[in-house]
């Protein structure tokens, strides 16, 4: 038992140490995550979060959650004054993630972070919905805009964009990147565009 544990751990490690790029990733069609961290590796190349996932019929789905590389955390951090060696997210926390699902043709090919166990589900993490209901940018890759939900309001995602300088270098980059596929409510995402203090140029 410790044998395989230990494999496991190996396992992980070396797999999300593999580097990926965002033309791995469905970045026109976003995926909405909860879930209970079980594990937070702040590493290079790419911060790596793992969820459990409870869905609709009770089973339990794990998701190794990329995000930052490490310069990306540092500013990330650094906007929170907290040190690189505190956790952003901790286990046992329940949290959203907004992000990209592999492309269907390198799922199909068997391509993933975790060749030791392909019941574990990867994604690039773009936007963290923490503990406390506050949006947390994480990895850059995608459009910001793709992760608005019908349902949410215009002032929750101006209020994000106006107080993370990150998150709203993301959404204007992505707002002008007018040949990536948007799938956002137009309206909704006009109305955040009004309330963005410092607008896009």
């Amino acid at each position: 038992m410790a044998a395989a544990a230990a494999f496991s751990a190996v396992a992980y490690v070396s797999s999300v140490q593999a580097h990926h790029s965002i033309s791995m990733f469905d970045v026109s069609t976003p995926i909405w995550v909860k879930g209970t961290v079980v594990r937070y590796e702040p590493i290079s190349p790419h911060a790596m979060i793992e969820l459990e996932e409870r869905t609709a019929d009770g089973r339990i789905q794990r998701w190794s959650v990329e995000g930052p590389f490490p310069g990306r955390l540092q500013r990330i951090l650094s906007f929170h004054n907290m040190s690189a060696e505190q956790r952003l997210v901790k286990p046992g926390e329940v949290i959203e993630v907004c992000g990209f699902d592999l492309r269907a043709d390198l799922r199909a090919r068997g391509v993933s972070t975790a060749p030791h166990d392909a019941s574990v589900k990867f994604m690039h993490g773009h936007v963290i919905v923490m503990p406390d209901g506050h949006m947390q940018s994480w990895g850059p890759y995608g459009k910001l805009d793709n992760c608005v939900r019908p349902k949410d309001g215009a002032k929750t995602w101006g209020d994000f964009l106006n107080t993370e300088p990150l998150a709203r270098d993301l959404w204007c980059s992505g707002r002008s990147n007018t040949k990536a596929a948007s799938v956002a409510p137009k309206a909704l995402v006009d109305e955040i565009d009004g309330l963005i203090t410092n607008r896009c140029k």
